[in-house]
């Protein structure tokens, strides 16, 4: 089965890559400095922003540059958050408070421990009415993520704004997701023809590895290094510095080959 889509708007977050003209640097051989910080959230107001956990404010920053990007507000698309482990700050912090004192948990944090907390903030924030969805394939979520997205557009006559993010972790559920960076990511989907697009693409179902075009090596490291990372090869062919075609493989399911459609 093929889904041609078109994407109208593109954000990334991590250190170093706060931002769309930070990918694009790397991708022409600059160096990359971690020192660069995204913007702070314009949906989220100065108390929503100190309550917010890390993982909310990671999504939040990719998600605007993406809506504005494609001249969206906020609140239009239908919203999908994709992560494999959601906020894994709140997740030590709950465990350690309930193993050792209990009594002391928090309400806020015991509030934003849930999966779905960045999409809720989401939905609060920009206003959304509309379906606002959080999906998880622990290591594969960005193929997750980018299955739900595809499958929305396939069958409803909508605009996606597709959120994949992952945090690092802390204390002993280090073994278990070993990431040294934050990683987070965001598109605007739509069906082809209904706005101007900044690329358009071809997606197929594939049964493979991840596989792409060789890219500069400090991105091929955050892709070893974050799962929600693996989206990175798609970002470069979106936006055209690097050829395909992109799979995004993966192991519990279909993974996906992205290709650059004829105009």
């Amino acid at each position: 089965m093929k889904i041609d889509i078109d994407v109208l708007g593109a954000g990334i977050c991590a250190p170093g890559l706060p931002d769309w003209e930070a990918l694009l640097d790397i991708l022409a051989g600059k160096g990359l400095n971690e020192d660069r910080k995204p913007p702070r959230s314009a949906l989220l107001s100065p108390r929503e922003r100190r309550r917010a956990p890390a993982a909310v404010k990671l999504s939040f920053a990719a998600a605007e540059q993406a809506c504005a990007m494609a001249e969206l507000a906020p609140a239009d698309p239908v919203a999908v958050f994709s992560s494999g482990m959601g906020d894994l700050q709140i997740t030590d912090y709950m465990c350690r408070t309930l193993a050792e004192q209990p009594d002391l948990l928090s309400p806020t944090r015991f509030h934003n421990s849930v999966h779905n907390a960045a999409s809720g903030y989401w939905s609060i924030g920009s206003g959304a009415t509309g379906d606002v969805t959080a999906v998880s394939g622990w290591k594969d979520s960005a193929a997750a993520g980018l299955l739900e997205a595809l499958s929305r557009i396939q069958y409803e006559p909508t605009t996606i704004l597709l959120v994949i993010y992952d945090d690092v972790a802390c204390g002993p559920m280090r073994d278990l997701w070993p990431a040294e960076y934050p990683f987070g990511a965001a598109l605007v989907l739509a069906r082809p023809g209904q706005r101007s697009a900044m690329a358009r693409l071809e997606a197929r179902i594939d049964g493979g590895e991840d596989h792409h075009p060789e890219m500069p090596e400090v991105l091929e490291a955050r892709i070893m290094d974050n799962p929600a990372a693996r989206i990175l090869p798609l970002l470069g062919q979106i936006s055209g510095r690097l050829p395909g075609p992109v799979t995004i493989g993966s192991e519990q399911g279909p993974g996906l080959q992205f290709r650059e459609r004829e105009k």
